[in-house]
């Protein structure tokens, strides 16, 4: 299932005018998403307990995004079956919490553990395939876990999920109830900031390069020497145990969860979340997640088909741009700038 053009480009950003346009599209990204981030401090204190809601389920399903982004934005496997490691990490927290009384920190690290071992053993048989047969073989991952958390109920709850007394946060100085809205809201806030700082560093980075360079050319990447079955497991990995910290942190939220976190629902939102902001940005599915998020908050309170808008809306933002809003954006700015940048 190839998103892209897999024409050979370059991957060393380059000099002179191209790689100066770069390096400060690069830099205007990163000061666009800490001018949010300095905005969310100010704010939280004085959100609305709806509207911190919603900014909290932006913020979880955006470390999501980011983590898939580099599966689907950077090494170009489509996986329908992200879900899985969503529903590890929510389940991971909430059973370490119940059968294990671990301490927040443990219970997470737990979480993370399972996310990671869960998303190598998958990735070493799915990420071998080609790209028709990866998408089918996730989904047959996903698809099995789905079941097993439904009809396992004496582990999962099954539909009825199993509710958890989330313990507190300690930082050593001081500890700190989840049970706070804004304990909660700058928690999620730290770990969305590390997310998005970790893997802009991994894309700027010589990994994420070579990530590029297996996106636009895989038979390239490997006349060049590198090892492609070996970066793709890599990222898949990494996608996934960012997928189990945002379901996780999700668990956290509702303290609550339940078999429909492996749902095919949470394995397509982040392929629509990519296609609305733009694959291959990591902030451009963040766009997406919090385009997906108002329309569930408010237009849904009067319509309950409005994912017919969003297909409808996903449709004349591909027809516009094929790379998003952001690829869109960034499109304009080249215009604007006289060339390609």
């Amino acid at each position: 299932m190839k998103l892209r053009d897999s024409s050979p480009k370059g991957v060393v950003i380059g000099g002179g005018i191209q790689g100066f346009r770069k390096r400060m599209g690069s830099k205007l990204s990163l000061f666009i998403f800490f001018v949010v981030v300095i905005a969310l401090i100010m704010i939280g204190p004085v959100l609305p307990p709806g509207l911190m809601s919603l900014v909290l389920e932006m913020m979880i399903l955006s470390i999501f995004a980011m983590g898939y982004d580099i599966l689907l934005g950077y090494t170009d496997q489509c996986s329908l079956g992200h879900s899985l490691f969503f529903g590890v990490g929510a389940y991971g927290i909430v059973l370490s919490i119940l059968h294990l009384n671990a301490g927040f920190w443990l219970a997470l690290l737990i979480a993370l553990a399972l996310s990671f071992a869960f998303a190598f053993l998958e990735g070493l048989i799915s990420v071998r395939l080609s790209e028709a047969y990866f998408v089918i073989i996730t989904a047959i991952f996903f698809s099995i876990f789905f079941l097993l958390a439904q009809s396992m109920t004496w582990l999962t709850g099954g539909d009825d999920g199993l509710s958890v007394e989330i313990p507190p946060v300690s930082l050593g100085f001081a500890t700190f109830s989840i049970y706070n809205s804004l304990v909660n809201f700058y928690l999620v806030l730290f770990f969305f900031i590390a997310t998005y700082i970790i893997l802009s560093r991994i894309i700027s980075a010589p990994l994420g390069r070579v990530f590029i360079s297996i996106r636009e050319n895989e038979e390239r990447a490997k006349f060049l020497g590198y090892n492609v079955y070996r970066y793709k497991l890599m990222a898949f990995i990494l996608s996934g145990v960012f997928a189990g910290l945002s379901g996780a942190l999700y668990a956290i939220r509702l303290r609550y969860g339940n078999a429909d976190f492996f749902s095919f629902t949470w394995s397509v939102n982040p392929i629509v979340w990519s296609l609305l902001g733009g694959m291959g940005t990591i902030i451009g599915p963040c766009i997406g997640v919090i385009i997906m998020c108002l329309f569930q908050y408010y237009v849904s309170a009067w319509w309950s088909q409005y994912l017919v808008i969003v297909g409808v809306l996903i449709i004349i933002i591909l027809r516009l741009s094929p790379k998003g809003i952001v690829g869109y954006i960034k499109s304009k700015r080249k215009e604007a700038l006289g060339g390609e940048g």
